[in-house]
């Protein structure tokens, strides 16, 4: 399924258009056309919000490319110390 996935505060792309992927865990990850993976930066202590900072894509799913899916919210949290960063999801199928 072809998605875009879109910041809450400005509504403004996060991750463009990117394939939907359900994993083995139940996390959901974002393949890009170019066959990367997109996710979300990571939280640094003592540093302001990361939210809305992409994590560089790669050819690997790691950590700081899974998220939850929750109806049509989209929530990374990518280690347990971080603070989770929601998103909106956009889904569409071609017919």
């Amino acid at each position: 399924m072809i998605c875009t996935v879109l910041r809450v505060d400005t509504g403004l792309p996060f991750i463009t258009r990117a394939t939907l992927i359900t994993n083995a865990d139940g996390s959901v990850s974002f393949q890009l056309d170019n066959g990367n993976f997109a996710g979300q930066e990571p939280w640094l202590v003592g540093q302001p919000s990361t939210y809305g900072l992409r994590y560089p894509d790669g050819p690997t799913c790691g950590s700081y490319q899974r998220a939850s899916l929750s109806g049509n919210a989209v929530t990374f949290l990518t280690r347990p110390q971080d603070n989770p960063c929601t998103y909106l999801l956009g889904a569409g199928m071609a017919f």
